[in-house]
């Protein structure tokens, strides 16, 4: 089975595609404006060297001789050669040819329409003549006006023109350095984004995704310890005055109280449920949700096997935090003596998860919000900066699992969020497997091995009672 990608790759790979996505983008358009400043350059240089041969005496008095090329050809081959432009062509008001860099197109008429520039307007674009397709500017030739009331005639043309292919090769010249500088770009950038994925590891211990929740889990685990801890001493205090004050009776009757309804442990909780951290997990969220009031129980056909390979593992981990963001809603969500039911079932091809309440339930409208980080239904308050991202955490474990989460109104007359998880079954079967309590190892210290072993061998035994609201809110994970 193919081993998923590491946080680190995955952030090298991330910031990797973004630096060469961000130098590509620049590329493109760094050269777009290149060659653009490019033809603007020569638009100027032609339009000059155009204009100046347009009004040259020379050229203009040249017009009325008997053979106009003997005098304009010279002038304009050594303007040509001068300026570096491919041709500079001279024409008649009927567009036949007095110069031209072949001597042998002299008198014909030129190839191209020379209309804009005989109504005394300049020409810009590229057109295919005799010499290839070239950048070329067209501008007209005036003569002597009658008199000053007079507009000056057009007598013929002057166009200028660089070959395109000319052009092409001055824009690769100039790309190869700009080609350079974004190559020397992409290597620091990739450089930066490795020092920036080291530092990161860095800062969360090398932790994965999968090593986060289970710690986020575990210190959930050692607060429900920690304030049961602080109950049961509180209930010692009560009874050991009872007994020095010689009132064993009443001493009894406390015990039986704080006793009804039996111990809370795992095996109660979910008595089917196999996985120990799953059963753990429901045991301290029973326990935490009492203390705020509200009731949790976990639907009898609640069932779910300890997983039984690398891939159902993984699994477990998503269904650990999925449902305990669900569950932390659903209690924040609801009032005192309100009331939470959550369902864990393993349906064959998906595991469904349900959690209902009896708040006030989510609005229509509201139910794709939901799903955003930081969005919340309730106003942020002092200390409450983490609101807002629970679900938008179970959301992006749905997308990636290929699952469906929903939210509709459940059986308590609230909220119901459904999700349903993609089951991976491996050649022997499903990769759930194994049988065994929920919870074992009574009397084990929290501290000893792994967070997920704490979270196996712990075992919480607390008086029952007590009720819980549930609802769909944001709550951090």
């Amino acid at each position: 089975m193919r081993r998923a990608m590491t946080l680190r790759a995955q952030l090298l790979v991330l910031q990797v595609v973004i630096v060469l996505a961000v130098v590509c983008v620049t590329g493109v358009v760094a050269s777009a404006l290149q060659e653009r400043q490019l033809r603007e350059a020569y638009v100027d240089q032609m339009t000059g060297v155009a204009q100046s041969v347009a009004h040259l005496p020379a050229i203009r008095d040249a017009f009325d001789d008997e053979d106009p090329s003997a005098t304009i050809q010279p002038i304009a081959e050594v303007i040509r050669e001068a300026s570096g432009v491919t041709y500079l062509v001279v024409t008649d008001d009927q567009g036949v040819r007095y110069s031209h860099p072949n001597p042998e197109r002299i008198g014909e008429r030129v190839s191209t329409d020379p209309s804009v520039p005989l109504s005394g307007e300049v020409w810009t674009g590229t057109q295919t003549g005799t010499l290839g397709t070239s950048w070329r500017v067209k501008v007209p030739v005036f003569g002597d006006a009658a008199d000053d009331a007079s507009p000056a005639p057009v007598i013929g043309t002057a166009s200028v023109g660089i070959l395109e292919s000319e052009l092409r090769a001055d824009l690769t010249e100039d790309r190869f350095w700009l080609l350079a500088a974004l190559a020397g770009a992409v290597v620091v950038g990739v450089l930066c984004a490795a020092w920036v994925t080291r530092l990161v590891r860095r800062r969360i211990y090398q932790l994965e995704p999968e090593d986060i929740a289970t710690l986020l889990e575990t210190r959930g685990l050692t607060d429900a310890l920690r304030s049961q801890s602080h109950e049961f001493a509180n209930t010692l205090h009560v009874i050991s005055g009872l007994l020095e004050l010689g009132r064993t009776d009443d001493a009894i009757a406390f015990i039986e109280r704080s006793g009804h309804g039996g111990l809370l442990t795992a095996s109660t909780v979910a008595p089917d449920v196999r996985s120990p951290e799953l059963a753990a997990l429901l045991l301290v969220k029973t326990i935490t949700a009492r203390e705020h009031g509200v009731t949790l129980d976990v639907d009898e056909a609640s069932a779910l096997d300890a997983p039984g390979g690398p891939e159902a593992s993984s699994l477990h981990t998503d269904v650990l935090v999925v449902l305990g963001n669900l569950i932390d809603n659903a209690v924040d969500a609801t009032g005192p003596e309100g009331r939470v039911r959550v369902l864990v079932h393993d349906d064959g091809p998906v595991l469904r998860l349900q959690v209902d309440d009896d708040g006030p339930g989510v609005p229509e409208q509201l139910r794709h919000q939901v799903f955003k980080a930081g969005f919340s239904t309730k106003v942020t308050g002092d200390g409450e900066h983490g609101r807002g991202i629970g679900l938008a955490l179970v959301r992006r474990v749905v997308d990636r699992r290929g699952g469906e989460v929903v939210i509709g109104s459940g059986g308590l007359g609230g909220a119901r969020v459904t999700v349903e998880l993609p089951v991976t079954s491996s050649p022997g079967g499903s990769e759930y497997g194994g049988s065994g309590p929920a919870c074992s190892g009574h009397g084990r210290s929290a501290a000893e091995g792994s967070p997920a072993d704490v979270a196996r061998r712990a075992t919480v035994e607390v008086p029952a009672g007590s009720t819980a609201p549930a609802g769909l809110r944001e709550a951090a994970p």
